[in-house]
């Protein structure tokens, strides 16, 4: 089998969906031995921002010299870019020979259960594989969606991390931020420490209560550790981010450079530093040099990223409206150009009017487009709203199409950013012919 017929059988398993269960996954994992065990993790739950704390996290831990796990979701153009150890995705011949291994057990654990496994949980499975194989001192794993029955919380990680909470998912995880805070507190077991980050009152309530049933201890943003100070460097071609002061568990770090833009993101290292902190259990073992150098040469691809300049090209996933809102602050606020060209795709399970409503005043010109998802909602129907709220909008159906059209919009001074879900980001960054690993 070679990677092509590898991800091809993949492919096939989202027919089956998303199913709120562990013992599918357990089965399969059992099979293979239960390879998860086999390395200490840190797991990362979190409506926005898991993503882009766990690539920090994993960057500050290969500074140290370990042999570091990252797994992550969804990918933007391969789903190679899910399972990374030292900072390099999985070769496509081991995933392919990995997942040669898998089918057979994947086929007998769907005729066991009767319930096909689903595309996330043969990936997961595949990447614990992979990361026992390559002996990983630690993982940093990145939950799918909510927590409690996602694959990932097969892992019994020492550090369990809670981004933030706010409304997405609401079929799957309930319709309030207190049920939703309850699936993402899944993720915290007995013997484990937890650590919030920007957790308003209602998710903080709930993930207190299951930390004080489990005894579990809870490190708070601006209780326990804190974000000192946070400066915008803007866009310069050698000094892309922020500069930040983080008040950790062990120390202060003071002037931190993060090549990641938005406030958000310097708070999620913020919640990096104190997880990190937490993980070591000492000074010693986590010297402020490592997360100095660690935090400076972290990468977070399709979270307000720039693809180039002249005119200036901002890709951001955003694809729910905490995630708008955050993206709105920076255009607004962090960013010189003259006019902006706004490129939306998003999908129609989110709550697109209330994006449209945050993104689309900003723009001069919005250009709507539908990526290649089959939830991708229709291009039209996110132009008639976009209408109300701007004068110059504009329908391309293909993203590739829509950027190109976008950067011959736009005069040297001027941004193009595109947004909306990270199936539109991961098309673009093809289109712009920008690497994965």
């Amino acid at each position: 089998m070679d990677f092509r017929e590898a991800e091809a059988f993949l492919d096939r398993t989202r027919k089956h969906g998303i199913k709120p269960s562990l013992e599918r996954a357990a089965s399969l994992c059992r099979k293979l031995g239960d390879p998860q065990k086999r390395f200490p993790s840190i797991h990362v739950t979190g409506t926005n921002g898991k993503t882009s704390t766990a690539r920090m996290m994993a960057s500050v831990l290969r500074e140290g010299g370990r042999r570091v796990a990252l797994y992550t979701s969804p990918h933007l153009q391969s789903v190679t870019e899910r399972i990374v150890v030292d900072g390099r995705p999985i070769r496509e011949e081991d995933f392919a020979k990995l997942m040669t291994r898998l089918i057979p057990l994947v086929e007998e654990t769907d005729r066991e259960t009767g319930d096909p496994l689903s595309y996330f949980e043969v990936s997961t499975a595949l990447a614990f594989a992979y990361f026992a194989a390559r002996q990983v001192d630690v993982a940093v794993v990145e939950v799918g969606m909510g927590g409690r029955w996602d694959a990932t919380n097969l892992v019994n990680a020492g550090v369990a991390v809670i981004t933030n909470v706010a409304m997405d998912h609401v079929a799957e995880l309930g319709p309030g931020l207190a049920e939703i805070a309850g699936e993402k507190a899944g993720i915290i077991k007995p013997g484990c420490v937890a650590v919030g980050g920007a957790l308003c009152p209602e998710a903080l309530k709930v993930v207190e209560a299951v930390c004080a049933e489990k005894e579990v201890p809870l490190k708070l943003l601006g209780r326990d550790f804190d974000l000192l100070y946070q400066v915008t460097l803007g866009v310069q071609t050698e000094r892309l981010g922020q500069v930040v002061g983080i008040r950790g568990l062990f120390r202060q770090y003071a002037d931190l450079y993060l090549p990641l833009l938005g406030d958000h993101q310097a708070v999620n290292a913020a919640c990096a530093v104190a997880a990190l902190e937490v993980w070591a259990g000492s000074p010693r073992r986590l010297p402020a040099a490592e997360v100095e150098r660690g935090l400076a040469k972290v990468s977070s691809p399709g979270r307000l990223e720039v693809a180039s300049y002249n005119p200036l090209v901002l890709l951001d996933g955003a694809h729910n409206l905490d995630g708008a809102q955050k993206l709105a602050r920076v255009l607004a606020n962090d960013l010189d150009y003259e006019r902006m060209v706004l490129v939306l795709g998003i999908l129609e399970d989110k709550d697109w009017r209330s994006m449209l409503n945050v993104l689309v005043p900003l723009a001069d010109t919005v250009i709507i487009t539908r990526s290649r998802e089959e939830r991708a909602a229709s291009a039209e129907m996110l132009a008639a709203e976009a209408r109300r709220l701007c004068r110059e909008v504009q329908v391309v159906e293909g993203v590739a199409e829509a950027v190109r059209r976008a950067r011959t919009l736009a005069s040297v001074s001027d941004l193009v950013c595109v947004t909306g879900s990270l199936y539109t980001v991961g098309e673009a960054r093809e289109a712009l012919h920008l690497k994965t690993g």
